[in-house]
């Protein structure tokens, strides 16, 4: 667990501990154990996931976490990796794909918000399969579904239908990950449905909140 919580800003400058298989490395991946902008920091086992979800946002995130697993040594075969969360939300397939995904891994994951966590990011924030955390200022979102239906009147109501069946999918998925039943995410949800990280905590939506270890008083 150490350095689960910490936010290491330094790049990684010295990529021979990591030397294990580097030369069987893709180049983007023998880049991104120097280079943070990657979206990986090999140092804490992070993967960062800043801004919408769009087409693409599961194979990036896929790719980062095979490359983080793939790089560390045996000795930290079966540690966490962290997914870092900062994200207005944006595609539910993409974050459902996601969360198969994690789901799907023989390592836990930890899911962390950083700044915050709206839509299909919050989704992911409480999906986690490690530990669930948020910075004490965070701040999360949950809401039901929207899409713009437009077509021929049969091809509407098959939308319809496909919605209908993907809302009780998430509902299903914040009420297996909260202490709530469905009713309260349907009835809670119908707007936006804005949280704190002790909201979130109390609501078993997260696990933990992250206290900052320096906090200065100045002014009192």
């Amino acid at each position: 667990m150490k350095n689960l919580y910490d936010d290491e800003p330094e790049q990684i400058k010295n990529s021979t501990k990591n030397d294990v298989s580097n030369q069987e490395l893709p180049l983007k991946w023998k880049e991104a154990l120097t280079q943070i902008e990657y979206g990986i920091d090999t140092e804490t086992a992070s993967v960062f996931l800043f801004g919408d979800i769009v087409d693409g946002t599961l194979y990036e995130v896929m790719l980062r976490i095979k490359a983080i697993l793939h790089i560390r040594p045996d000795e930290k075969r079966g540690e966490p990796v962290n997914l870092i969360i900062n994200s207005d939300g944006g595609d539910v397939y993409e974050a459902l794909g996601i969360i198969d995904f994690i789901e799907s891994l023989d390592v836990k994951v930890n899911t962390i918000c950083r700044g915050r966590a709206m839509s299909a990011a919050a989704l992911l924030l409480c999906s986690g399969t490690g530990i669930r955390a948020a910075s004490q200022n965070s701040t999360i979102m949950f809401h039901e579904m929207s899409s713009g239906i437009y077509g021929k009147s049969s091809d509407m109501k098959a939308n319809v239908q496909h919605m209908e069946k993907l809302e009780e999918i998430i509902v299903g998925i914040m009420s297996s990950n909260s202490n709530k039943d469905k009713k309260f995410w349907v009835d809670n949800t119908l707007k936006d449905y804005y949280i704190t990280p002790e909201d979130a905590l109390q609501l078993g939506v997260i696990d933990t909140i992250i206290k900052p270890k320096n906090k200065t008083n100045r002014g009192k």
